[in-house]
């Protein structure tokens, strides 16, 4: 089953939209994917899983083509799904990006594990008929994806760019977000709470704290068409349910995941930016020494955004082999 919603909230987002591209220096192809991503968050569609609860997502690419699912990162919304819209239809793909409980459109989930993650993505699919699929997390999304592979049998391959990984991998400053999210949350809602405002009401300041908070080669993608997608993510990823479940899903980082890397035995393969200032590439080294079937890549010169946005013919493959 399915739902659209319609009304005052297509109004904020075309808005943004219009401002974020005003006087940027865009290509056609660009504008299409803003164009897209400021269409997906108007009209969303959602599936009702079995307790009820509504599931925001994105059907993008060739509509006939091979699924393959994308998992957004933090803090997106299912919108994140117009980035992959022209490699899909390039490669013959629908891609479908599904929200997690309480982003975008998705009803908030309170309480929830890391390994609640994939009964949802099990009923998604269902609800698609979609059989089984390769899976990609991007950032936040990485230990969703793995999840899944570990406990789903319909999940027959995994990529993870530049994904978050267990906090051992790390010292404690490297840390410390996802720590204050589990044990001071109203100082991190408070923080959430302004950089969504800021995004939604000064658009390219918010770019230029993000330039200055990235690794000198992602600058150029920040500024460009995907940092305005991001702000169209991050402004829908809050809008409908607060960034109460922003927190909870930095606290959720912060915690045990519940499964062994071990568990997962399907082929597994990794991107990581050695200069990524966002997920520090230690996390990507730990997966890699502890997921039994990884296959691993990882460039000296490249960040978060640049990791993905340079290896996007790579992902595709390795997801798509065989």
């Amino acid at each position: 089953m399915t739902r659209e919603f319609a009304g005052s909230t297509a109004t904020v987002v075309e808005d943004l939209h219009e401002r974020l591209v005003a006087d940027a220096d865009l290509d056609d192809d660009e504008r299409r994917m803003l164009a897209l991503c400021r269409d997906l968050a108007a009209r969303p569609e959602t599936v009702t899983l079995p307790d009820g609860r509504a599931l925001g997502y994105a059907d993008v690419g060739d509509p006939a083509g091979r699924p393959v699912v994308v998992l957004h990162g933090f803090p997106n919304a299912r919108n994140f799904g117009a980035l992959f819209d022209a490699a899909g239809r390039e490669h013959g793909l629908r891609v479908l990006a599904p929200e997690r409980p309480g982003f975008g459109v998705s009803d908030p989930s309170p309480g929830r594990a890391l390994t609640d993650w994939p009964a949802d993505l099990d009923a998604f699919a269902d609800a698609l008929d979609l059989g089984t699929v390769p899976v990609l997390g991007v950032s936040g999304g990485g230990p969703y994806a793995l999840a899944s592979a570990a406990r789903l049998d319909r999940v027959e391959r995994v990529g993870v760019a530049v994904g978050v990984g267990p906090m051992t991998a790390v010292g404690l400053r490297r840390r410390l977000p996802y720590l204050l999210a589990r044990y001071l949350p109203p100082l991190v809602r408070h923080r959430l709470r302004s950089e969504a405002d800021r995004a939604l009401a000064e658009p390219e300041a918010h770019l230029e704290t993000r330039v200055a908070d990235a690794a000198p080669v992602d600058a150029e993608y920040w500024r460009g068409a995907v940092g305005r997608a991001m702000v169209l993510n991050h402004v829908e990823a809050s809008r409908h349910h607060g960034v109460g479940p922003l927190v909870d899903e930095l606290a959720i980082y912060a915690r045990p995941w519940g499964f062994d890397l071990a568990e997962v035995d399907v082929p597994v393969h990794l991107w990581y930016g050695e200069a990524d200032r966002i997920v520090p590439v230690d996390m990507g080294y730990h997966l890699a020494d502890r997921l039994p079937t990884a296959e691993a890549a990882f460039y000296p010169d490249l960040g978060h955004v640049s990791t993905v946005a340079e290896n996007d013919d790579a992902i595709v493959g390795a997801l798509t082999e065989g």
